[in-house]
């Protein structure tokens, strides 16, 4: 018998005058319910309304409601529900019926419906069971809404009422999804509202989580500082930590990847490792995810610097690539660059200029000398030092890098003293030193005053004492001769600061010696001897071990390359998320550029001995 027929005997049907049925039918109802035969049920129930009357009738009315929803018949539910006159129920039927008609509206996501029919319903005194049903509805229809604080608010007012394992691991799933989508916007400004303590700590356990997904040691010792904050908390660690795949965080795997790099000219050998580096991480890679690479040249010109990738790249996507890593170099970057937001993602390894409008699908990774510039200023200014001496080639190279160290440094409030650029290819630069330490001021002062008292005076240079350290760009050559001579100028107590360039990458402590307490950065290929258990570190070293050595740092930017892809998305939604690569910390900044943090080591005996890194940003 179909439902009109049900509901019009139940409508048409003189209810006072008819007996109502056996208990068994109710039993029967029951029974088929705890079956999962869900219209059965509803049948069953349907037919004992129409025998029973009032409060009875819309008590068995509901339940057939009920189990409808349970079997998605929501159209079915829908017409019962409207048979009901909600406005002659008795408080606790109407209660029943409100909660019966937002789970209808939830599940045709009408949001706004639902919490309508929910609002105040408090008034109605729900028993445990029903509270639970209540704020489960909530969190769903403010879910529906978008609305994630709302829904977590409601989720933990739900946990305490939840005796079954499941749907206390379901309540704890939902939280965590939505609290994950939350921003870092948000995040600070929810630290002024007024929360409970629970859910203060559930939304401090997903920034953490936000924070250092890519950094198990960093977020270990997060959650053992959070346990401490927030002692009995109800959230199960195992269970979040399992549903991270599942997250907005979850890693981006694109099926087919096009690699164009230069194979011919001034650039074909760095080219070549870091494609060495992109393919020994490929092959080292246990994961699920197997893209297919496809590897494209790219024609230089000698002359012009003007390249072919542009149509390099446009044939790579003709041919189904769905994301591209390259160009190498910033010409052919900022060549592809100019027409505009590209059509597929792409890695370039390389940055732009500055002066360069941004690109739509554009990520930035290289080696650059301006980011490691700016990090020896971050790191000189957390050390304690404010007044800096700057010494550089007086080449392009030289000059880049002091305006990328000079604008973080004065940005950071430190005072930039002197800046003395040196001829990388001389080697007495006595003179210049004695400039950049004053010391041809102080012999200048002697000079005038000898002559002034016209007799010889006792005179000992002195250099000058307002510095705190000296700043030095320059690679192996220039430092060894350089180091010695602000020595003998009397700067041996001024501590000296460099980047990866002034280092070879391999130990040489002979020759090293003249670099004794130098503190530099460089990439954890070079300095951190945990890094060399990776697999595609030692497939490198024993296929290339001629070359391995010195382009150590292009082979591990080939390797982060590859590495970083499943995670830009991420990267790109949290700005403190980090990822531990070869080439060092990355992080990426607004202009979808990652910037390198790097570890840090000091000369001894020749030797880099590796230092306690940086805590934090200044």
């Amino acid at each position: 018998m179909g439902f009109a027929i049900i509901l019009g005997l139940s409508a048409c049907a003189p209810p006072s005058k008819v007996p109502p049925r056996a208990p068994s039918a109710l039993a029967q109802a029951e029974a088929l319910a705890a079956e999962g035969r869900y219209l059965a049920a509803a049948t069953e129930y349907i037919r004992l309304a129409a025998e029973t009357p009032p409060p009875q009738r819309q008590d068995y009315q509901l339940r057939a409601v009920a189990a409808l929803l349970q079997g998605n018949q929501w159209q079915e539910a829908q017409e019962l529900l409207e048979s009901i006159a909600p406005e002659s129920l008795a408080p606790a039927l109407s209660l029943r019926y409100r909660l019966l008609a937002a789970q209808l509206a939830v599940a045709k996501g009408e949001a706004k419906r639902a919490l309508s029919l929910l609002k105040d319903i408090e008034a109605l005194e729900p028993s445990l069971e029903q509270q639970a049903t209540l704020h489960r509805l909530r969190a769903e229809a403010y879910e529906l809404a978008d609305k994630p604080l709302a829904a977590a608010h409601e989720r933990v007012q739900l946990e305490p009422l939840l005796s079954d394992a499941q749907a206390l691991q379901e309540n704890q799933r939902a939280l965590w999804r939505g609290l994950m989508g939350l921003s870092p916007d948000t995040f600070k400004r929810l630290r002024k509202e007024s929360l409970s303590n629970t859910l203060r700590g559930w939304l401090e356990l997903a920034q953490l989580f936000q924070r250092y997904p890519l950094d198990p040691l960093g977020l270990q010792q997060a959650i053992e500082d959070w346990r401490k904050r927030y002692p009995g908390h109800p959230a199960s660690l195992a269970l979040l930590q399992a549903e991270m795949p599942t997250l907005p965080t979850a890693p981006y795997q694109p099926t087919t990847i096009a690699l164009l790099l230069p194979t011919e000219g001034r650039f074909a050998a760095s080219a070549a490792a870091v494609r060495d580096g992109f393919f020994a991480a490929y092959y080292s890679d246990n994961s699920d995810w197997t893209p297919v690479i496809r590897f494209y040249g790219v024609k230089i010109d000698s002359k012009s610097s003007n390249s072919n990738a542009y149509k390099v790249y446009q044939q790579a996507q003709a041919e189904g690539a769905d994301f591209v890593v390259g160009p190498l170099t910033k010409q052919s970057l900022a060549q592809l660059a100019e027409v505009g937001d590209l059509p597929l993602p792409t890695l370039a390894l390389n940055y732009l200029e500055k002066s360069h409008k941004p690109v739509g699908g554009l990520y930035q990774l290289a080696l650059s000398p301006e980011n490691e510039a700016q990090g020896v200023a971050e790191r000189a200014w957390r050390d304690g030092h404010h007044n800096a001496l700057v010494l550089i080639p007086d080449t392009q190279w030289g000059q880049r890098v002091r305006d990328a160290f000079t604008e973080r440094w004065e940005k950071l409030g430190g005072s930039l003293l002197e800046v003395q650029a040196y001829d990388p290819e001389k080697e007495d630069y006595s003179f210049l030193i004695q400039r950049l330490l004053n010391i041809d001021e102080s012999q200048s002062r002697h000079r005038e005053l000898r002559d002034l008292l016209d007799r010889q005076l006792a005179f000992e240079p002195q250099r000058r004492h307002d510095a705190d350290f000296v700043f030095l760009a320059a690679f192996p050559r220039q430092a060894r001769l350089l180091i010695p001579q602000l020595q003998f100028y009397r700067a041996e107590d001024l501590p000296v600061y460099s980047s990866s360039h002034i280092y070879t990458g391999s130990p040489d402590p002979e020759r090293d010696l003249d670099l004794n307490g130098v503190i530099f950065s460089d990439i954890p290929w070079v300095l951190n001897g945990n890094m060399q258990d990776e697999p595609s570190y030692q497939n490198l070293a024993a296929v290339y071990p001629e070359h391995f050595e010195r382009l150590k740092r292009l082979y591990a930017l080939g390797s982060d390359a590859y590495r970083i892809i499943p995670h830009l998305n991420a990267l790109y939604r949290v700005p403190d998320m980090t990822f531990e690569g070869a080439t060092g910390r990355l992080r990426m900044d607004a202009e979808q550029r990652l910037r390198r943090e790097l570890n840090w080591a000091q000369f001894k005996k020749g030797r880099p001995q590796p230092t306690a890194n940086p805590t934090s940003q200044p």
